[in-house]
């Protein structure tokens, strides 16, 4: 792969130089080359639409199988030259660059799966994306602008999203379920539904692939999938509402994040970036309760005054009494079936 001199290394990236490449976005490229033939996208087209130097779609056409075809576009003349050279480096027949404003190129042509991966929100292509996703297809997104979602800034997610935001232990998810609900209200307004097939948080990113349903019936039902969260702060107490009440947060979405049979199909390589990581990673995506939301062992030991258990003790007691999960939002953190009370005194059995 060709990539520019002056690249991002760490972090979420800076605005280096006329063509962006973030070298720490690996393990999402990971992730791409990964579904993308769980999606059974043999014989239709895919759009990589915010290439910079065409590394995931190169990727994608050069590591995953499927039999598709897919465009790799960026509106800047430099990455195109270098998103071409890239497809001659790796002889690719299934690959095809384009060098177009994204904006422009969906109101021409529609694709079965849509990649936007933008420098911070994505909210400025979603309009684009969504009317550029032919009936019943993929819509893929990545966020980096985490500190408004997860409520650092939460005047700008309220401009951006629409949402009030929650900064709290569990404010990833917070962040990322304001992030699919934004979505979802605005693809209801193509009479759109939709349906996660993998959305995830890692790093300094949110990451969503979502299937596009046609219909006002499909999209009236992912608009019931939208609520609010009722939070205690000195208590940690939480509530799932249907209430915007002036004290509440949200609008977010309370449904899945995960397609568990697209998620059963996947697997992971020995060619990709970080393979132990995507290995694990998908261990703890099958096997995390996909509900709403998770806890932190050390907010709840905080809360009852007491030293943190280990993990693995916390799930153990936990499981006595129901269904029990790690989480991919925090080292720390477990998902569970139980009511806060019952947690509380499952906390206390611990010590």
């Amino acid at each position: 792969m060709e990539i520019p001199e002056d690249h991002s290394i760490n972090g979420p990236g800076k605005r280096v130089g006329k063509v962006f490449y973030n070298r720490q976005m690996g393990f999402n490229r990971d992730v791409s080359v990964c579904l993308f033939p769980a999606l059974d996208l043999k014989g239709r087209t895919a759009l990589d639409a915010m290439a910079g130097t065409g590394a995931r779609g190169v990727r994608i056409a050069n590591e995953a199988e499927g039999g598709f075809d897919i465009w790799i576009n960026d509106a800047v003349p430099e990455a195109y030259e270098i998103i071409e050279r890239n497809i001659e480096l790796n002889d690719l027949e299934n690959a095809s660059p384009i060098n177009e404003d994204l904006r422009c190129l969906l109101t021409k042509r529609v694709f079965d799966y849509v990649d936007i991966d933008p420098f911070g929100s994505p909210v400025p292509y979603l309009h684009s994306a969504i009317i550029g996703c032919k009936r019943n297809g993929i819509l893929a997104a990545t966020a980096t602008d985490t500190a408004p979602l997860a409520g650092t800034y939460p005047k700008k997610c309220v401009r951006r999203y629409g949402a009030r935001p929650l900064r709290c232990r569990f404010g990833h998810e917070v962040g990322l379920r304001i992030l699919i609900g934004h979505i979802v209200r605005e693809a209801a307004k193509y009479d759109r539904g939709v349906d996660p097939i993998l959305c995830f948080y890692a790093d300094h990113y949110f990451r969503v692939h979502l299937k596009m349903r046609e219909g006002g019936g499909s999209a009236d039902k992912s608009l019931d999938l939208l609520g609010f969260i009722e939070y205690e702060t000195e208590t940690g107490r939480r509530t799932l509402s249907k209430d915007p009440g002036p004290t509440n947060y949200g609008p977010l979405w309370i449904g899945p994040l995960f397609d568990p049979l697209i998620l059963g199909s996947m697997e992971s390589g020995i060619e990709l970036a970080e393979p132990r990581r995507m290995e694990k990673m998908l261990e703890t995506w099958r096997n995390e309760l996909d509900i709403p939301f998770f806890y932190d062992s050390d907010e709840v030991s905080a809360i009852l005054g007491m030293s943190p258990p280990p993990l693995d003790a916390i799930l153990e007691k936990l499981g006595e009494r129901g269904n029990v999960s790690r989480t991919h939002f925090s080292p720390t953190g477990f998902k569970t079936e139980m009511d806060f009370d019952e947690l509380l005194d499952s906390f206390k059995e611990l010590v």
